[in-house]
């Protein structure tokens, strides 16, 4: 199981924008993230998040974009499933035409899906408030030790 690059990069794109709080273009967003994203593919996870409802975009002198709801009303599952197919994510190596041969196979896709279905309820307990706030704690702390 792994997350891809696409949903980690949505998520840090969405926190810059629930931090300054207000419409940015393609180009500022890039500029203020910590890490490099190709500007390329930044355009295709913002359009992708637009799609699927968190994002409004603009076009124009003062274009960009913003989010549509509050930080607290938008799940890391909201945006991860947003970008990618989490689905996909843990994949049985059996084919299905197989499964009823034997039982230990049963019992292992019965994992998967008992590890999926708590993957999935753990993106839905956090917010994209909530990282927020972890990440503004973490500037804290961080600033404060580059003090002393």
């Amino acid at each position: 199981m792994a997350v891809t690059m696409k949903s980690d990069y949505a998520l840090r794109l969405l926190l810059l924008l629930s931090i300054e709080n207000k419409r940015m273009s393609t180009s500022e967003l890039i500029s203020k993230c910590k890490t490099s994203i190709p500007y390329e593919f930044a355009q295709k996870i913002l359009s992708q998040l637009v799609a699927s409802g968190i994002l409004e975009s603009s076009r124009g002198k003062f274009g960009g974009y913003k989010l549509v709801k509050d930080p607290k009303d938008i799940t890391v599952y909201d945006i991860v499933t947003s970008v990618d197919d989490i689905s996909s994510m843990i994949t049985c190596f059996v084919p299905p035409d197989k499964i009823s041969l034997a039982p230990e196979i049963c019992s292992v896709n019965e994992v998967w899906e008992i590890v999926m279905k708590r993957f999935k309820q753990s993106l839905k307990s956090v917010t994209l408030e909530d990282l927020k706030e972890s990440y503004l704690k973490k500037c804290e702390e961080f600033e404060r030790r580059q003090k002393l």
